[in-house]
């Protein structure tokens, strides 16, 4: 089983956006389950959890792990395909504004970066001591410079102080200091 699995296209989307078909992948802990069994988990009629399966199975969401005969009839087991399931925003990609090269925040740009880190993850290439996270620190807007001009200055010092070797592989760096707390306000 995938970690990840990234719906990069409207039928993984469609298939997927049916509230059912979300308590069906809810439905799955340890174990494959067949229609059957998750008709009766979630108190619906057998043809049509059996619709919603092929659908999810159809555009690969779930998968069918095994096939057992019981009574002379074949009870397929399906399973989802990855353990988190994510919506590329690629699919939606609407702006009216172009790249930005005048140094303002591009959302492009972190599509991009979010739609790479999503390969990276899918790929197997992300390692865990790569990634740095804090979450709701209180930093003041002047701390916050002060940590962009220091990750800006170490990597314009080791861009300039580097030697090409056979290890060097192409990165996305990025520094974001995201304020929390907004949707508060909005109540």
């Amino acid at each position: 089983m995938k970690d990840l699995l990234v719906l990069r296209d409207l039928e993984c989307v469609k298939a997927i956006a049916h509230p059912r078909r979300i308590d069906i992948l809810n439905a799955f802990d340890k174990e494959p389950l067949s229609a059957k069994q998750l008709s009766e988990m979630l108190d619906e009629p057998h043809a049509k959890i059996n619709y919603h399966i092929k659908t999810l199975y159809n555009v690969g969401i779930l998968e069918l792990v095994e096939e057992k005969i019981k009574s002379g009839i074949v009870e397929k087991y399906y399973y989802p395909t990855a353990n988190n399931v994510v919506m590329s925003r690629k699919i939606i990609d609407y702006t009216l504004d172009s790249a930005s090269e005048d140094g303002k925040v591009s959302i492009s740009d972190f599509e991009d970066t979010i739609e790479n880190f999503y390969i990276a993850v899918e790929k197997g290439a992300l390692k865990l001591e790569n990634v740095l996270e804090y979450r709701d620190i209180k930093l003041s807007d002047s701390e916050i410079a002060e940590l962009q001009k220091t990750m800006k200055d170490k990597v314009a010092e080791i861009l300039a102080n580097r030697k090409e070797n056979d290890e060097e592989k192409k990165n996305d760096l990025m520094m974001v200091a995201i304020p929390t707390g907004l949707d508060e306000s909005i109540k």
